[in-house]
């Protein structure tokens, strides 16, 4: 459930790969693990379902915590005592859940709880503590509760969930879930995206529990404000990692979405429970707090489980692992019981996809790392810890010991505290006495029956089953030799290449003093890594002297060793401790700067060793190197010495968006001063300024909006609504009109903003502005939009308007633009209430005189130069459409009109010099042409009034001439005469 790391390294990770099966002394089934790994179990001391967390202590020991609030110390053989039973509140998934311990607890003995409790009434809190551990080896007690932060509890679920210290004491970072009810939208979540809220949050206080001076928000006025003290917003049910190269991990367990993975950068949010992974959230998308939230994409989505809870994640630092395996993130999925496995590089780039590492690991409540960095998770069905090492990667210990005899009793004292394992595993001791007699244990004593010369052999073995073994002569009724070194004064510590210098006196009681043979040995130990011993120097004789070495990380054992002439040996030992201080490299943009190859650049390191540093050319959040902050250095790789005192350096690094804002003076002038933080958020980045924005993505760049198309832009919603601008804004193509392009936000499509002095800044999109754009933009036929893109009454199309022209679109009928003498007539017959939407742009008659536009609602509005616009629709468009549009009558002169008895309707043509019509009668589904001289002679007999009536056919062929057939009667036209002649039937 924890993110924990032993205390010397520093932690963040996840991953996975293949799989083999070893069995594992503990758990219901085998786990399933790659080749040569195998599963080391240490008991908790913990109640099986107890566990909730783990965490290092310097001499290899741990401390677990179980819900109900014990707190038990485990040495590294297995050995459990509880040292505090604190006072906590378990309902629900709430209890003590964490525990982290300070860099410095050696020597301060300080350590932080987190956990619920009642206080008062009974009222629910959650609280995070910190205590001294009494004791002067293993702890035995917790003393001195101090409160580092106290706040009301909503529900039992998702509280304080993860702590961890910086490496320098300084900082501590602490996993707030978002404490929302589960099974039901619960609003109290939405305070995840609060920065004014101490929930859905990882939170990074001081000790004393303020806000720290570079968090995101922070307030020197308000430090206890939990603005103040928020880093990272929009969490569910997170987990935090410090990633001891730079930057820190964050989990966070899913609903019903994958589980995410995400580099936190200060002041940014992970938008639940608006989002979840790279989707809405269900029943909380509709909320009006989730209005405008546009997605932050995690960098990484790892497989869930029913009731799955991602506990945490953390980065392999150690050697012992194959190759493929070093530099990767763990994490732990306590629902699945499985292990997985990523890499990421120092860009925040994928480098291996999440896969599958371990699987059948119990209930893994928390992550961790052993002393030599071996990955450990706190399983809570088992309440054991269980180590995950490689076998063939394990280094064998080494045996030695020293003796003392006691020749009035022929006993012998033996003590093999001078055997090492490189691994820092326990270790145990079995000894052959060289009469038969046999031992075991660290210390032993042992009497011989005679005085006879034989041989002890001490063999120490490793959790992995490797032995090491190491014999001395024995003189049972004969004293042996002794040594004893002379150091330096206690407490002297070494600077790189100062000169260690020890004497020695040996004695014997045959042979009186012994020359003393000496060996000095460089013992590298990095952080979450094993141990490796090189010799540095050998001697004999006194004063024995070297230079202490230059390489961080190390300690040099030097030892004194005398042989008498009856082969027995003394042994004595010292250790050369280096002068430590402290070493710390930041970034001003999160970036996993390294010291030596890919060691942390922020931590104790020898004074007056030798350092390589190496800046990565691009940060985590994507900012690009620019320089060292003190030297003002280019290069990214530099090497200095470490002084005696602390060093911090701070390397600068220049977002794409801060580096074109410090570049372009122009720019810096238009948009006035930054205001606030560059915010993360899909598809890029943004930053705020007086006057404007800009945006940078992956597609386009760093891109510019101000002025009255900002406005207009922030009022529609910004990215949210309309996606980032793809360009700067840019003069129009004609007049001194100027426009932003946008890449598009979920449901407009790509878009334009528009802005005239005259007009004022107004939005096109989608289909609408493709349509426009295919048209010319601002130079084409119809000029700059006028007004935003709008739904239409009756709320089945959108529309924008331009200069004398507009672009309505349906899904139906998709954009179609009308203009000019067309438009004002469609206007005027109520736009699409009437007629529907175009279904076509207007377009050119055929003949080349005319123009059109059709609509959806079978009408048509054709116009000539010389008639004006006219709609035609219905029975007579159908009509007109079937002796052949213009082509056949001409081009209409009238809109269709009820007759004066309002029996019918009619549209009057116009063809050349011909005048023709076609009219429909009411109740009937058929319209009728009537042409030229027939109808010259209807019209004169008073059209439909006369004794013929409405037409019943059209004009048609007839021996000699036409002929048209009408109600009553018909009209005859001779093509010889010109005779007109009109009858009854």
């Amino acid at each position: 459930m924890r993110i924990r790391r032993s205390i010397a390294a520093a932690a963040a990770g996840l991953t996975a790969l293949g799989v083999t099966v070893v069995t594992a002394p503990v758990a219901s089934a085998a786990p399933a693990l790659p080749d040569g790994f195998v599963v080391l179990d240490l008991p908790s001391g913990q109640q099986p379902g107890e566990l909730t967390d783990a965490a290092y202590l310097p001499d290899g020991s741990v401390l677990t915590t179980g819900k109900s609030g014990s707190v038990r110390w485990t040495s590294a053989g297995g050995q459990s005592n509880e040292v505090a039973s604190i006072p906590v509140y378990t309902g629900g998934s709430l209890g003590l859940t964490s525990i982290a311990v300070a860099p410095d607890y050696a020597t301060s003995r300080t350590l932080y709880t987190a956990r619920a409790l009642t206080v008062g009434s009974g009222d629910r809190v959650f609280r995070v503590s910190k205590w001294q551990a009494q004791g002067a080896d293993s702890p035995t007690a917790l003393i001195d509760e101090s409160v580092v932060l106290e706040f009301s509890a909503n529900s039992d679920t998702r509280g304080i969930q993860d702590l961890a210290v910086d490496p320098t004491g300084k900082a501590i970072w602490i996993a707030v879930g978002d404490n929302a009810t589960d099974g039901t939208v619960d609003t109290f979540a939405l305070r995840a995206l609060d920065p004014n809220q101490p929930t859905g949050k990882i939170l990074r206080v001081d000790p004393s529990g303020l806000g720290v001076a570079d968090n995101p928000f922070y307030d020197p006025t308000e430090r206890a404000s939990w603005r103040s003290r928020n880093y990272l917003s929009g969490l569910r049910d997170p987990r935090v990692a410090l990633d001891p190269r730079g930057g820190v991990v964050v989990t966070d367990t899913g609903r019903t979405a994958p589980h995410e993975v995400n580099i936190a950068f200060p002041g940014q949010s992970a938008k639940w429970p608006c989002w979840e992974g790279n989707s809405q959230t269900p029943g909380y998308q509709a909320l009006p707090g989730c209005a405008g939230i546009t997605n932050t994409a995690p960098r990484f989505e790892i497989g869930q489980s029913a009731g799955g809870t991602v506990s945490g994640a953390i980065r392999y630092s150690g050697e012992s692992y194959p190759e493929t395996y070093r530099e990767r993130h763990f994490v732990a999925d306590k629902g699945a019981g499985t292990l997985s496995t990523f890499r990421f590089n120092s860009s925040a780039e994928s480098v291996n996809s999440p896969a599958v590492f371990a699987s059948a690991l119990g209930s893994p409540v928390s992550i961790t790392t052993a002393p030599n960095g071996d990955i450990v998770l706190a399983d809570a069905d088992s309440s054991a810890l269980r180590r995950l090492s490689y076998r063939p990667g394990n280094k064998a210990p080494l045996a030695d010991f020293t003796t003392t005899i006691d020749p009035a009793t022929r006993t012998v004292s033996f003590d093999a505290s001078l055997s090492t394992d490189p691994d820092f595993d326990h270790l145990t001791y079995q000894w052959d006495f060289g009469d038969g007699g046999t031992g075991s244990g660290r210390t032993v004593r042992h009497a011989y029956d005679t005085a006879d010369v034989t041989t002890a052999t001490l063999t120490v073995k490793d959790l992995h089953g490797v032995v090491s073994s190491s014999s001395q002569t024995i003189t049972p009724g004969m004293a042996g030799p002794t040594v004893t070194l002379i150091p330096p004064p206690e407490g002297t510590v070494f600077s790189s290449q100062e000169t260690v210098a020890l004497t020695a006196e040996s004695d014997d009681p045959v042979d009186g003093p012994i020359t003393v043979s000496w060996t000095a040995e460089k013992r590298r130990c990095p952080a979450d890594s094993s141990c490796t011993v090189t010799l540095v120097r050998t001697g004999t004789g006194s004063p024995f002297k070297f230079d202490f070495p230059e390489e961080t990380d190390s300690s040099v054992v030097i030892t004194g060793t005398v042989t008498n002439g009856r082969n027995v040996v003394a042994k004595a030992r010292y250790v050369a401790q280096p002068r430590l201080v402290r070493l710390t490299v930041v970034g001003n943009h999160p970036a996993q700067i390294t010291v030596e190859p890919g060691r942390s650049a922020n931590r104790l390191v020898t004074a007056g060793a030798p350092l390589k540093l190496s800046a990565p050319h691009t940060a985590l959040d994507g900012a690009g190197f620019r320089r060292w902050a003190d030297s003002f250095g280019t290069n990214t790789h530099r090497e200095i010495r470490m002084p005696a005192g602390e060093l911090t350096l701070r390397a600068d690094y220049l977002s794409p968006i801060e580096k074109r804002y410090s570049e372009d003076s122009a720019l810096r002038t238009t948009l006035g001063a930054v205001v606030g933080r560059e915010v993360i958020e899909s598809p890029g980045s943004w930053q705020a300024y007086a006057n404007g924005r800009l945006y940078r993505t992956w597609q386009t760049g760093v891109t510019a909006v101000y002025g009255r198309i900002h406005d207009k832009y922030i009022a529609l919603g910004a990215h949210a609504f309309l996606g980032a601008p793809t360009v700067d804004e840019f003069p129009g193509k004609v007049g001194n009109g100027r426009f932003s392009h946008f890449a598009g936000g979920p449901t407009t499509g790509a878009g334009t903003i528009y802005w005239t002095p005259d007009s004022g800044a107004a939005v096109i999109y989608g289909p609408i502005r493709e349509k426009w754009v295919e048209t010319g933009s601002e130079a084409g036929v119809l000029g700059h939009p006028t007004t935003d893109q709008a739904a239409t009454p009756d709320g089945v199309g959108r529309y924008s308007h331009f200069v004398n022209s507009s672009i309505y679109w349906t899904a139906e009928t998709g954009a179609h633009f009308v203009l000019g003498a067309i438009r004002e007539k469609w206007k005027a017959l109520g736009w699409e209430r009437y007629f529907g939407y175009p279904t076509t742009d207007e377009s050119v008659t055929p003949d080349g005189v005319g123009r059109y536009n059709h609509f959806s609602q079978v009408g048509s509005i054709y116009w000539t130069p010389s008639t004006g616009a006219y709609e035609v629709h219905g029975w007579i468009r159908e009509r007109w459409a079937a002796v052949g549009w213009e082509n056949g009558l001409g081009y209409p002169t009238t809109d269709e009109t009820w007759t004066p008895n309002g029996a019918g309707k009619y549209n009057h043509f116009r063809k050349g010099n011909e005048e023709h019509s076609i009219y429909w009668r009411f109740g009937t589904s058929t319209a009728f042409d009537v042409r030229g001289a027939i109808r010259n002679r209807w019209r004169q007999l008073g059209w439909e009034t006369s004794y013929l009536g409405f037409p019943t056919s059209g004009e048609y062929d007839v021996p000699g001439g036409k002929r048209s057939d009408f109600q009553n009667g018909y009209i005859v036209f001779t093509a010889a005469t010109g005779a007109v002649v009109d009858r009854r039937y």
